[in-house]
C-alpha cells in the first residue's frame, strides 16, 4: 500500500506541474512570424560537354593551365637538378597528399617489398586509385601498379617533395608532402 500511495502522489504532482506550465505566460511572449522568409536560389550556370584529349596530345600551355608540368617542359635548371639526384625508394617512402581530378586523398608508400616493387596503400581515394597495390621506380619515373601488376599511374618528380603525372585513363595527378 505505501508503494501505491507514493506512485499516486508522484502522478498527481507531475499532472499539476504540466497544468501550471501550460497556463503560464512564458510561451505567449514569443515573437510570432507571419510568413516564413523566402530565400532565392543562386542562378545555375550552363553545363558543357566535350571530349578530353589524351595526355600525349595536350599542349604545354594546356598542362600549365591545369597546374601540371611534364619533365621535358621544366626549366633547364630544375630538370638538371632532378636528373643529377637519383630517385631512390627512401625518397618516395612515406605518406603523400594526392590531388586527382579535383579530389584529395592520401597514399601510403612504405618500403615493404610487394608486387612490382613495394606495397602501396591508398587512403580514402577515388575509384581510379583505389586499385593501387604497389609502387616502383623506373629511372626518373614513379609508377603505381594494380593487383595484376599493371601500371595505372606514372609520375615524374617536379621537386623533391612533389610528383606530377597521369593515370592510364588520362587524369592528371599530383603527389605532394
Amino acid at each position: 500500500m505505501p508503494f501505491y500511495k507514493a506512485s499516486l502522489t508522484g502522478i498527481v504532482i507531475a499532472a499539476m506541474a504540466i497544468i501550471t506550465a501550460c497556463s503560464s505566460d512564458r510561451l505567449t511572449n514569443l515573437p510570432h512570424m507571419e510568413h516564413p522568409v523566402v530565400i532565392q536560389s543562386a542562378p545555375l550556370g550552363s553545363i558543357s560537354q566535350s571530349v578530353l584529349s589524351s595526355p600525349a596530345d595536350m599542349q604545354h600551355s594546356d598542362m600549365q593551365e591545369m597546374g601540371i608540368q611534364q619533365q621535358e617542359n621544366m626549366p633547364s635548371t630544375t630538370k638538371t637538378a632532378l636528373e643529377d639526384a637519383a630517385l631512390i625508394p627512401s625518397h618516395v617512402a612515406g605518406v603523400w597528399k594526392v590531388f586527382l581530378g579535383g579530389m584529395n586523398c592520401q597514399i601510403a608508400t612504405p618500403q615493404t617489398k610487394f608486387g612490382q616493387g613495394y606495397r602501396a596503400c591508398p587512403i580514402r581515394c577515388p575509384a581510379v586509385l583505389s586499385g593501387v597495390n604497389s609502387w616502383n621506380i623506373n629511372g626518373a619515373q614513379l609508377i603505381f601498379y594494380d593487383k595484376n601488376d599493371q601500371s595505372i599511374v606514372t609520375l615524374y618528380p617536379s621537386d623533391v617533395s612533389r610528383f606530377e603525372g597521369w593515370t592510364v585513363s588520362g587524369v592528371g595527378i599530383i603527389l605532394s608532402r
